[in-house]
């Protein structure tokens, strides 16, 4: 949504007012960064920002394993789903996740 309102903003002519009623954190945060200079308007007690980024995930695969149950998962890709709630975590998806979330969390410090 906010590289939608980054377009419209670029748009000669267009001056773009963004409203915050009460909270704006994570992806609300970056729609509200799209505001054009002077034109981001926040009520008097709300909450603007975001202060980081956050990937959790549960891995029951040994905890499975030991009642004898074998999930299998089937993806598309390999990073389709680098750490999950079935399967071995690898370093290599840990490392995966945590260049995603990094790669996420510059973008939020860009805007």
């Amino acid at each position: 949504a906010a590289s939608h309102l980054q377009r419209l903003k670029s748009t000669p002519g267009i001056k773009l007012t963004i409203c915050v009623d009460s909270v704006a954190a994570s992806g609300g945060y970056m729609m509200a960064c799209m505001a054009s200079p002077g034109q981001l308007l926040c009520a008097p007690f709300a909450m603007v920002g975001s202060i980081g980024v956050i990937g959790q995930s549960v891995n029951v695969q040994k905890a499975l394993e030991n009642f004898g149950v074998r999930p299998y998962v089937f993806l598309g890709g390999k990073n389709k789903q680098p750490v999950g709630m079935f399967g071995d975590v690898t370093k290599d998806g840990k490392e995966t996740m945590q260049v995603m979330i990094d790669r996420i969390h510059d973008s939020f410090r860009e805007h």
